[in-house]
């Protein structure tokens, strides 16, 4: 276990887990995320893995108009 802030709370995730698999594991379909103030690439979900320490801001995107 490793411990993370997640949208500024403190939490212990599973270690070796991805950006995308956060995203499953909270039941996130549609999601964009920053990793320590940088946002990541859709492209990175499946490879970038979350580090001990990591500042993660997770923002469900809803449809709308």
């Amino acid at each position: 276990m490793i411990k993370v802030s997640i949208n500024k709370k403190e939490c212990e995730i599973s270690g070796g887990l991805t950006a995308g698999g956060l995203l499953s594991n909270r039941g996130c379909q549609r999601a964009a995320i920053w990793v320590n103030g940088r946002q990541l690439l859709l492209a990175e979900y499946g490879t970038y893995v979350i580090k001990q320490g990591d500042e993660i801001k997770i923002l469900r995107i809803a449809a709308g108009g």
